[in-house]
């Protein structure tokens, strides 16, 4: 699928690396006092580079030529934010004052899609920064970067264009032997594992519940959080729950509950309590190397009682997100589907990271001042 002169310009900038002693390229222990003079001096950032270059290179290939999808410049502040507003999210939303208003740093670019999606465009994405405010850890950066999505059509629609996209940063990866072999925390495991997913044709999927099932048979119910509005499955949950079914390439888990994600999230036609989603789960690929979930995707509410009930439900006020309903009413509208999909995250899985900060050059860490 990478065309060949993509495939020149990976590989010879990757034989840079060739015949290098592989000591040389250690991480480094993140210090944030002196990061700045690591990044002048530490081969590892300098392969981490190349390796995110063509990732980016890739994805706008993939979007553009393969999608025929158009890149969206989006905003950096907003009145309404998406992803961290549903009960089940880990995330937290970071309030900004700008001028006289209250605002916040964008968390996804899904709300400056589906406005032009009406405009005439059948598929828009990007590749920008989203920034959270809850605690960070090893799973999570509180400055990100976000590959996103937005198509005219349906879950199983923005499924197909999800596989795609990471088949093709994974053949994208496997071009890339010798930055691989230097930076990767087990060599031969990221390669079988790159090897394994080219060869699976379909991702696996299973239901939500069916996911929570298993938990709960093999006693793993810690796992999992109850709640009066519903279920989801913690980050741990979703690594042991791969293990348990032997899993070794990426997993779909749809029809979530419904009042434990967004309210824009539309409900299943056959389940009112559940929602046309998916999440794509990752196994690690080494013992304690990264594992979860790295993508999530819906289909988008289409119906403006559904979306006040939904928000009804979570105990949401409507007023932030009025015009977004609005969009509903006009004219031209039609039913959208999008994903995200975390590039440290991505980054990390396929190095066999255990730390999502070794996948990034600029670390953005709640309370840790730090330098550019």
């Amino acid at each position: 699928m990478i065309p060949e002169s993509l495939i020149k310009k990976i590989t010879k900038d990757d034989y840079l690396f060739a015949g290098l002693s592989s000591n040389v390229f250690l991480r480094p222990k993140y210090d944030p006092k002196k990061h700045y003079l690591d990044l002048t001096q530490k081969k590892y950032f300098k392969a981490l580079l190349y390796l995110r270059h063509y990732i980016k290179v890739i994805s706008d290939y993939y979007f553009s030529a393969v999608q025929d999808a158009k890149n969206i410049d989006l905003f950096m502040l907003t009145p309404s934010i998406s992803s961290p507003m549903g009960p089940g999210s880990d995330s937290e939303a970071i309030p900004v004052k700008f001028g006289k208003f209250n605002c916040y740093l964008t968390d996804s670019a899904q709300f400056g899609f589906e406005p032009l999606i009406i405009n005439g465009f059948d598929r828009v994405y990007c590749y920008l920064p989203s920034m959270r405010g809850e605690n960070y850890d090893k799973r999570h950066l509180n400055q990100f970067y976000h590959c996103e999505a937005e198509i005219k059509g349906t879950l199983k629609d923005i499924k197909m264009v999800a596989e795609g996209y990471v088949k093709i940063m994974t053949e994208a990866l496997l071009l890339m032997d010798n930055i691989i072999k230097k930076i990767s925390r087990n060599y031969e495991a990221t390669k079988t594992a790159l090897n394994k997913l080219l060869e699976k044709k379909k991702f696996d999927e299973i239901s939500f519940d069916e996911a929570v099932e298993i938990l709960e048979k093999h006693n793993k119910k810690e796992y999992v959080n109850y709640t009066d509005k519903g279920r989801d499955i913690r980050a741990q949950g979703e690594i042991e729950l791969m293990r348990i079914l032997g899993i070794t390439t990426p997993l779909w888990i749809q029809n979530f509950d419904r009042d434990r994600v967004p309210f824009y999230q539309k409900p299943d036609l056959n389940d009112s309590n559940k929602v046309i989603n998916a999440d794509l789960l990752f196994p690690s690929i080494i013992e304690t190397g990264f594992g979860g979930e790295i993508i999530g995707s819906g289909q988008r509410q289409d119906n403006v009682e559904e979306m006040y009930e939904s928000l009804k439900r979570q105990n949401l006020k409507s007023e932030p997100y009025e015009w977004y309903i609005d969009l509903r009413r006009q004219e031209g509208y039609s039913p959208t589907s999008g994903f995200g999909l975390g590039i440290e995250r991505f980054i990390a899985w396929a190095l066999g990271l255990n730390d999502i900060k070794d996948a990034i050059i600029y670390p953005r860490l709640k309370n840790v001042l730090t330098y550019p």
